[in-house]
């Protein structure tokens, strides 16, 4: 086939190029045009282990996602030979499937050529994967790709064993939200991400479903889902038609099976023969599992099934209305077993299945916390199933209710009024209301999280202290099994609104406990966020202790892993720019990336970016990519709350690094914190700008040591050194000493970065103690130029600003023509420009007019 290039039709056509090399056999038909690109699927068959098999249900599209892969670049510069089993496939004899052996082992040297199998039957497999097999140890530098229909068997396995073989199985072929997004877009259905989402969540994102209900759509284009998270009509349809058509190809005994099997949400054939009563279920599960009604699993060890979830549904109700008694018992006997086991998940979602709700809630209520960490996703379905006459029943369903659906604007609970006393508090800790007030406590205060009033959030969870120290005391039963999550929750907000010290304590009290109870995702959450507490206050050997702790839970936690790990990523890249190792930091910031709209550690992650621009000098990225991050979470971006802290103290060093001083002076005196780490900063802008002794007088603001910002009192010891050294010389020696002792018992080398060259040098000279080796110039020029312009001339620009002529000014401000001339000219020199429009330009550049 040559090489080219092929458009499809159709204004949003995504073009299909042919990659380099001959590509016999490869179809190019409208399903092949029309599949969009899998992209995480293309990157699986990118890598090119000697053998790739894809194994599903026909329907999946296998056939035509290898062919767009090919079309599309992959295997690039590569011949192809591809053999095409499903026309062969149609006569499923054993003569048919040797035949396809046959030809395969006669292919001349395939030599660097990529063959492609397509369509081999489940019973086909083994001959057909042995014949791969040798072909490729007759080619070693050959690889291939095989479409497979059905389910894997141990003996598939087998029959490569001896080979590097990647298996793909049908879960990981089907649709993801980014696939249900671009499917929805190629065929001109506009869903939004959202509903997106929603669509391929409640289709378990099984490709024909998806397939079948988008198209479902654009004839009735409805959300797929409604308000209480039940599919709608069309899509509903698109469900049963499925099923009732694979259904319908199973024989009676097949299909009285699979209603047996319903009740399982996932199984072994030991199960399946134990709950359906069958001798043996492995034929039975291999019959579901090839027409696609389950997805087969194998680890090359063990094998086990698992329903896509509204398959089940349907299913379980075709079961409950021919045999309710018996499936109902089914159901409660397995939340039984599961709950002695300790599969919370699990059992809870048999109770839910069964209707058994006073058995489902006490499973949530008592262990939200392991349910959490092992199965999000599962919690929030079950949350939203509960009847609301249920939950609301249940403060602990009720508080988590509103704060994973999403259904806090306008609760009930955000309006009861409950003790803030802490005497009070504790004598309600021994009482039977404790357990409610703790919750409604806890949605309050996410509640007030989540609206961006984080000092009242903050505020709210101290109250709650004195409660649970009450309860752990009185009824430890009611409050122990979801401490470490709640502790988790306070401390978050506390850290959010600048309470690092509290918020630490309250961190480490939740890490202990959730060590304690295995509790993996708050250990690593806990350990993280203590260590980037450590890393901004300016402690880099504390963080470290932390990094430390959080690195020995080396696991994923689903999920919530990248979330729960921003904060031991941003005390990483903290960690490594205060020892200068940049590499490292940038390292870190690339796995931190763009926080996103939701996340709510947004401004640890914008600090720790702007933070290595300014050490790395970079200072003009350093304050755009500080204004876009901060533009995109207005919302959270409060006065006085840690990120405007440090974004602010961050923004007046980057534009002293940049050399304007009016801009920094501008943002300095805007900040009605006084925190430790604004007037340093604006104690930089007096020192560098050529005023040490208003430099001095900033710091005077702040009692140091005590403070508790490790990093301020340092650079504060620093400037203080700077402003001293030609006017009182002692006072420069004893503040440098003091520094570099601060420094070493830190483990602080950046910090000797951010002091002017010239006076670092003067300082080691005249004191005799040298700064480490290896400390780069300072980010920052030894002087920064102000820009003054009298108040007479502010108000000219004030009045052109405003839209007023030049002619005009005269009369605005009551002078005469040639004085307004006069002060024209000296505001151009001062300026360095040559007209009205550049002047107005850069006075705003340097924040001389709002």
């Amino acid at each position: 086939m040559a090489t080219g290039r092929l458009e499809q039709q159709g204004k949003d056509s995504a073009p299909v190029a042919f990659a380099d090399g001959v590509r016999s056999g490869v179809p190019l038909s409208r399903s092949v045009l029309d599949a969009i690109p899998r992209t995480r699927l293309f990157a699986l068959l990118d890598q090119q282990p000697a053998l790739t098999v894809l194994q599903a249900p026909r329907g999946f599209g296998t056939r035509s996602l290898v062919a767009s892969w090919l079309h599309r670049g992959g295997a690039s510069g590569r011949d192809v030979t591809w053999v095409d089993a499903t026309a062969a496939a149609e006569h499923s004899t054993a003569d048919a499937a040797e035949r396809c052996g046959e030809q395969i082992r006669n292919l001349s040297d395939l030599g660097a050529r990529l063959l492609v199998v397509a369509g081999v039957p489940s019973a086909w497999a083994a001959m057909v994967l042995e014949a791969v097999r040798d072909i490729l140890e007759r080619c070693p530098s050959a690889n291939a790709v095989v479409t497979l229909h059905g389910t894997i068997k141990p003996s598939h396995a087998a029959a490569v064993r001896d080979i590097d073989c990647r298996w793909i199985g049908a879960e990981q072929l089907c649709f993801t939200v980014a696939d249900t997004v671009e499917l929805c877009r190629a065929k001109d259905l506009s869903l939004g991400e959202e509903k997106c989402a929603d669509l391929r969540n409640a289709l378990s994102g099984v490709p024909p479903l998806v397939a079948t209900a988008v198209s479902m759509l654009r004839i009735a284009p409805v959300a797929p889902v409604d308000a209480d998270r039940r599919l709608v009509p069309p899509v509903d349809r698109v469900v049963d038609d499925y099923v009732q058509q694979r259904l319908a190809g199973l024989d009676d005994a097949a299909r009285e099976g699979a209603l047996g099997v319903a009740v399982l949400r996932h199984c072994t054939v030991v199960e399946a023969s134990e709950t359906t009563g069958l001798e043996s279920c492995e034929e039975l599960l291999e019959r579901l599992d090839s027409v696609g009604l389950m997805f087969g699993r194998f680890d090359g060890v063990h094998r086990s099934w698992v329903w896509p979830a509204a398959v089940r549904d349907r299913i379980l109700d075709l079961a409950r209305r021919e045999r309710p008694d018996s499936i109902d018992h089914a159901l409660v006997r397995l939340a039984e077993e599961n709950l002695a086991a300790a599969n919370y998940a699990d059992a809870a979602a048999y109770a839910v299945d069964g209707s058994e709700w006073d058995t489902a809630v006490h499973l949530i209520d008592e262990h939200w916390s392991d349910l959490v960490a092992q199965d999000f996703e599962m919690l929030v379905h079950l949350l939203r199933v509960i009847p609301d006459e249920i939950a609301d029943r249940r403060p602990g369903i009720a508080a988590g209710r509103a704060l994973f659906l999403n259904t806090l604007a306008g609760h009930p609970m955000l309006h009861v009024d409950i003790p803030t006393d802490p005497d009070e508090l504790a004598v309600v800790g021994a009482g039977p209301d404790a357990a409610e007030i703790l919750h409604v406590g806890l949605v309050q205060a996410i509640a007030l999280r989540m609206a961006g009033s984080l000092r009242e959030a903050g505020d709210r969870a101290a109250t709650l202290i004195p409660l649970v120290d009450a309860m752990q005391a009185h009824q430890p039963h009611n409050v122990t099994a979801q401490l470490p999550t709640i502790r988790l929750q306070w401390a978050i907000g506390m850290q959010l609104a600048g309470d690092l010290h509290t918020a630490t304590s309250e961190f480490e009290l939740s890490y202990r406990d959730a060590l304690k109870a295995g509790f993996d995702f708050v250990v690593l959450n806990a350990a993280g966020s203590i260590a980037s507490n450590w890393a901004i206050l300016g402690d880099p050997m504390r963080a470290d202790e932390w990094i430390t702790a959080e690195s020995r839970v080396d696991t994923s936690v689903g999920y919530w892993d990248d979330m729960i790990r921003v904060g031991g990523r941003v005390a990483r890249t903290l960690v490594a720019l205060d020892r200068i190792d940049h590499d490292q930091a940038k390292a870190t910031l690339d796995l931190l990336g763009v926080p996103p709209a939701g996340e709510e550690l947004w401004g640890l992650v914008a600090y720790a970016h702007t933070q290595h621009a300014l050490s790395t000098g970079d200072a003009y990225t350093g304050v755009a990519w500080l204004h876009r991050i901060i533009d995109g979470h207005r919302g959270l971006h409060q006065p006085g709350a840690l990120s405007d802290v440090l974004l602010t103290a961050t923004e007046i060093d980057l534009h002293l690094a940049l050399g304007n001083g009016n801009r920094a002076r501008t943002l300095a005196e805007s900040d009605t914190t006084g925190h430790p780490l604004i007037m340093v900063a604006t104690a930089r802008v007096e020192l560098l700008t050529g005023h040490p002794d208003e430099a001095r007088a900033a710091l005077s603001r702040i009692t140091w040591p005590s403070c508790g910002w490790p990093r301020a009192h340092l650079e504060a010891l620093l400037i203080e050194a700077a402003a001293t050294l030609y006017t009182d010389s002692d006072n420069a020696t004893r503040a440098w000493v003091r520094a570099v002792t601060l420094a070493e018992t830190f483990g602080n080398r950046r910090v000797f970065a951010t002091v002017p060259t010239r006076a670092r040098d003067e300082l080691a000279a005249a004191t005799g103690i040298a700064v480490p080796d290896g400390i780069p110039d300072s980010v920052f020029p030894d002087m920064v130029v102000e820009i003054a312009l009298t108040p007479r001339e502010l108000a000219v620009l004030v009045q052109l600003d405003r839209g007023v002529e030049r002619k005009d000014l005269a009369d605005t401000l009551f002078v005469s023509y040639n004085t307004i001339k006069t002060q024209l000219r000296s505001i151009y020199s001062k300026l360095a420009v040559h007209s009205i429009s550049e002047a107005l330009v850069r006075a705003r550049e340097l924040g001389l007019l709002k």
